[in-house]
């Protein structure tokens, strides 16, 4: 056969191919959804169409309204227009009466026009209110009506200076002829304005035509729809009704396959009929209670057990399946009775399972090794409790050593300083004595005397400040980290050339107030004690660091060499000979003992000649106490 021949039939048999293989995959997926999906797509078909025709008969209504209300509101601006230009060509004739009999009666027209023309205006206005062209097309009408007014005003003046009725005056025939040009281009205006609404009504009235129409197709359309998806609803519940057979049978199937599952499960299984009597007793239970099948099915359950299990209508209440789980459990701890009367600790699982008829599985674990295991636990709980007792106790004893500590500390640091100031004194008192035969020299080493007489006493004050830093009882308090600064610097009194700057980002936070400003003064005291210029620089910068806020205190003065950055953090460590510059080696120390004891970090990042940079962070909230 020739080719031409041959390709439109093996197009035509894929093609058929192609739609058997959509329909087995449609029929397949089908097959594959749970019963109360498709029982929900049987449902919602019909329902589908029922909100296809509600939607189509609710938009055609709406439609039909909307072009209903245009095409009144239409008719409202030709009727007006109309009424305004009639009121218009009345008023004239009124005035034309006039002007030639002088009769007062001619002008009742003119009059009801002028009382009322305002008021047409108004609801003109209203109407074209969306509309902006024709809006400017009746501020022209309104513009030739106010012109024609005022002439008709001169030409009753007019008329009104005439001795009487008769031939008109030249003047009058000129009002007249103006008026009358300025009336033919009012309605030449207005036909238009009116020619331009009657063709947008007209647009309105096939717009309602095309609607119709539209909804009458849809209506079509939507009928023909529920035929086919009552038949689709149809077809589809015989389905569903076919699968439920094919799942009754199934149901059959599975409870041979659940005795067979019983028989050889690990675990003890006693299923109890809609009696509950004991209906099926699997060879592990049968191995665990030293019961023979024979002997205990059709009997209670309850000699298995030393208690009574659940009655029959709370056992049934609580394995019922919920509509979300399609086979809940109640589980209980119980003890189970042996045939030679000893018991042991067993756990259940009762569970609610619906076949031809209801039915209870219970499935019983011997859980004596699990109480073995549990009273090691609990023996090795009891240690750990008794050795926190002795912890908490070992605790307690360290605060009374701490707080003897500290009272020694106080107490030698006051015996230290009574001989210290006498020492100092008494150099005072032998300068003064001896002030003229004493030679330069000595009175060099009496300075020097005092000097170390001082530092020792500077020494013994930082030692117990660095002992009582951070132990002491200090409240939390909402703090403004830029106000603590300027309070800091104030109390350090810089010098006027020496330069500090604080970003404006400062945080405010709930910390312990007096901890943080000892930081801070120490910190910015040290920057300008060792500052090697009158003229330093400083700045105090800040990052978030999430649960923890970053401060940098910065200078530009001498710096410190790497091999001293973990030195000067060490107690009575200088960097410096005191002789040179005085200084107990405390501050820094006593700063890295507050910022660790609020579980934050300190070090510095500097080099020889090249400023210093101290970092440390700090909680943004802070225990209550500490």
């Amino acid at each position: 056969m020739p080719f031409g021949r041959e390709q439109p039939k093996v197009l035509l048999e894929r093609w058929i191919g192609m739609q058997r293989f959509s329909i087995q995959s449609i029929r397949a997926s089908w097959a594959a959804l749970p019963v109360r999906y498709r029982g929900a797509v049987v449902i919602t078909i019909p329902a589908f169409c029922l909100l296809i025709t509600l939607g189509a008969w609710v938009w055609s209504r709406e439609s039909l309204l909307n072009v209903r209300r245009r095409i009144e509101h239409s008719d409202k601006i030709i009727q007006e227009s109309a009424g305004l230009l009639s009121g218009m060509i009345n008023a004239e004739t009124g005035v034309r009466g006039y002007t030639i009999t002088q009769n007062p009666d001619f002008l009742d027209p003119y009059r009801r026009y002028a009382t009322s023309l305002d008021l047409v205006l108004q609801r003109l206005r209203q109407l074209l209110a969306e509309n902006p062209q024709q809006l400017h097309q009746l501020q022209e009408i309104e513009r030739l009506i106010r012109t024609n007014q005022a002439i008709f005003q001169q030409l009753l003046s007019e008329v009104a200076a005439q001795p009487q009725a008769g031939t008109p005056s030249a003047q009058i025939k000129r009002h007249i002829y103006k008026s009358k040009s300025n009336m033919d281009a009012l309605r030449s205006i207005t036909t238009r304005f009116q020619q331009e609404e009657q063709e947008h009504k007209a647009d309105l009235l096939a717009q309602r035509g095309k609607v119709q129409q539209t909804t009458a197709l849809a209506i079509l359309l939507t009928s023909v729809i529920s035929v086919l998806g009552f038949w689709a609803a149809l077809y589809l519940f015989t389905q569903l009704d076919q699968n439920l057979t094919d799942r009754e049978q199934r149901l059959r199937e599975s409870k041979s396959l659940l005795q067979t599952l019983v028989n050889n499960v690990v675990d003890g299984v006693i299923i109890l009929d809609a009696d509950d009597k004991i209906e099926s007793f699997n060879p592990t239970a049968s191995e665990m209670f030293g019961y023979d099948p024979a002997e205990v099915i059709g009997a209670p359950p309850d000699r298995l057990f030393t208690t009574p299990l659940l009655p029959s209508s709370a056992l049934l209440s609580a394995s019922v399946p919920s509509p979300k789980l399609p086979a809940s459990s109640h589980t209980q701890t119980a003890r189970g009775v042996r045939r030679d009367q000893s018991t042991f600790p067993v756990a259940l699982s009762i569970s609610h399972v619906q076949l031809d008829a209801r039915r209870l599985v219970v499935i019983i674990r011997d859980m004596t090794e699990v109480q073995q295991t549990q009273e090691k636990l609990q023996e090795r709980a009891d240690e750990l409790a008794r050795l926190t007792g002795i912890l908490t106790q070992t605790n307690a004893t360290l605060e009374d050593r701490n707080r003897e500590l500290e009272q020694f500390a106080y107490v030698a640091s006051h015996d230290l300083k009574a001989p210290l100031r006498a020492i100092a004194n008494l150099s005072e008192w032998i300068e003064e004595d001896l002030q003229d035969q004493l030679p330069a020299e000595n009175q060099h080493q009496m300075k020097l005397l005092r000097g170390r007489v001082l530092r020792m006493e500077a020494l013994i004050n930082g030692l117990l400040d660095y002992s009582r830093a951070g132990r002491k009882q200090v409240e939390v308090e909402l703090v403004s980290v830029k106000a603590l600064l300027a309070e800091v610097i104030d109390s350090l009194a810089p010098p006027d050339t020496f330069m500090i700057e604080i970003a404006p980002n400062m945080p405010v936070l709930n910390t312990k107030r007096i901890l943080l400003q000892q930081v801070f003064a120490n910190l910015i005291n040290n920057a300008i004690k060792h500052h090697d210029r009158g003229n330093g620089h400083l700045w105090i910068d800040v990052q978030d660091r999430g649960d923890r806020y970053e401060f940098i205190v910065t200078d530009d003065g001498p710096g410190i060499d790497a091999a001293f950055h973990e030195k000067i953090f060490v107690i009575f460590q200088t960097l410096e000979a005191r002789d040179t510059k005085e200084s107990t080696g405390v501050g820094l120390a006593i700063v890295k003992k507050i910022v660790e004891f609020e579980r934050g970090n300190i070090w510095v990042e500097s080099a020889k000649g090249a400023g210093a940079a101290f970092h440390f962070t700090w909680p943004k909230q802070s225990e209550a106490i500490c």
